[in-house]
């Protein structure tokens, strides 16, 4: 019977605006596939998707100077080594604290990849925005190995 060593790993930067908003990210998510998650046993596929918890990230976003400011978070990630079959999504899955307006969209798994993609909008300072991960593409056809990528989130001043 093979053992699967194969662990993606997904690191977390933030990248501010040439503006004076600023973001800061915290956290990150790995995930350890073994012959447990093999499908139904020896001789079987492995589960294709795995989701991390609801708050694998935290986002928080500062530096406006009224509550009102508009603002938009991309997303873009850089592998470090990464299979070409792996496909990595997030999702924001709370609205965060403070002044501003509860953010726009992102509530769907938003696909990351190599260029930056929108994530969210919203207005005014906000903290503790809650992010999670969705891995796919997972298959027994993918070697061993340990897989990671570095997501990287830029706030844009709108």
């Amino acid at each position: 019977m093979r053992v699967f060593a194969l662990i993606a790993v997904i690191l977390i930067l933030a990248s501010t605006s040439v503006d004076a908003y600023e973001i800061v990210a915290v956290g990150g998510w790995w995930r350890m596939v073994t012959s447990a998650d093999l499908v139904g046993g020896a001789g079987t596929d492995l589960v294709s998707t795995y989701e991390g918890s609801a708050n694998e990230s935290v986002l928080s976003i500062s530096g406006c100077s009224e509550p009102t400011d508009p603002w938009r978070v991309d997303v873009r990630k850089t592998d470090t080594n990464w299979h070409g079959d792996l496909a990595l999504s997030v999702r924001r899955v709370s609205g965060g604290d403070g002044l501003g307006a509860v953010p726009s969209g992102g509530d769907t798994y938003v696909p990351v990849g190599s260029e930056n993609a929108e994530f969210f909008w919203g207005w005014g300072d906000r903290r503790d925005i809650c992010v999670q991960y969705r891995l796919s593409g997972m298959s027994v056809r993918i070697p061993p190995g340990i897989y990671s990528t570095t997501v990287t989130y830029t706030v844009v001043d709108l």
